[in-house]
């Protein structure tokens, strides 16, 4: 990390993409294949990255106004809650899917297989694949459509990653569903991940044809989370945006 206070700020937009579903297109996939990003710059030298420790109450500002939060840690996954009152659990790994998200139309599980994990400590050149079978329930049409995936994750590269919190050295990540008869990746998902942070400062996705991204502009660990200071960090990030 580089620009960073004492007191860690960051923000990501947290919008449909969040869950990381497969949009099932055709253009998307293609999208996916073709190289969109531009590097900041490169650091020098990135030491291999180990799986972060994660706290009760580590909150996270998604966009100027959306909120996430450390509901509660087990040893294998993560709950949240966010500001529309969501709950989503989610693996410790931060590139994997959702476990489980309930949605005004639908809700959606996962259960992983294989070692995801394997992926720490984060090194260029690292790969893992692991499998997904993910249910989804149509709340409308009363039916349940099951979906196998397989991931395949690789750290590509290291680079300097400029979001709204600041200038980060982080791990490129990028992981691509696939479905078995299919060519194309279904989805593919990106990830700057900051050591410094322990976690990820931005975040692209393919949906509807077009490239989408999150950025980190402001997290507050957990002890400072009050929320004092988490309506100041709101209200500041909010004037950024104003012209």
């Amino acid at each position: 990390m580089r620009a960073f206070t004492a007191i860690t700020l960051t923000a990501v937009t947290l919008a449909a993409g969040c869950s990381h579903l497969p949009s099932g297109g055709l253009q998307d996939a293609v999208d996916a294949l073709t190289p969109t990003e531009r590097v900041a710059g490169i650091p020098r030298a990135l030491p291999p990255a180990p799986r972060p420790a994660v706290r009760v109450g580590d909150t996270y500002v998604f966009g100027a106004a959306s909120v996430r939060r450390v509901a509660a840690v087990s040893p294998t996954a993560l709950t949240w809650t966010t500001t529309d009152g969501q709950n989503i659990r989610t693996g410790r790994d931060f590139f994997t899917p959702v476990l489980e998200q309930t949605l005004p139309d639908r809700r959606i599980t996962s259960q992983l297989s294989g070692q995801p994990g394997a992926l720490w400590p984060l090194s260029v050149g690292k790969k893992v694949s692991f499998e997904e079978s993910r249910v989804t329930t149509m709340r409308v049409f009363d039916r349940e459509i099951t979906t196998p995936l397989r991931w395949d994750c690789e750290v590509v590269d290291i680079r300097v990653s400029q979001v709204p919190a600041g200038d980060f050295d982080t791990f490129h990540v990028v992981c691509s569903a696939r479905r078995s008869g299919f060519f194309l990746p279904l989805q593919t998902v990106t990830w700057d991940y900051a050591p410094s942070l322990g976690h990820y400062v931005r975040r692209t996705w393919f949906e509807g044809g077009q490239r989408r991204q999150s950025v980190l502009g402001a997290a507050l660990p957990g002890p400072l989370a009050t929320p004092a200071r988490l309506t100041a960090t709101l209200e500041r990030l909010q004037q950024m945006q104003q012209p």
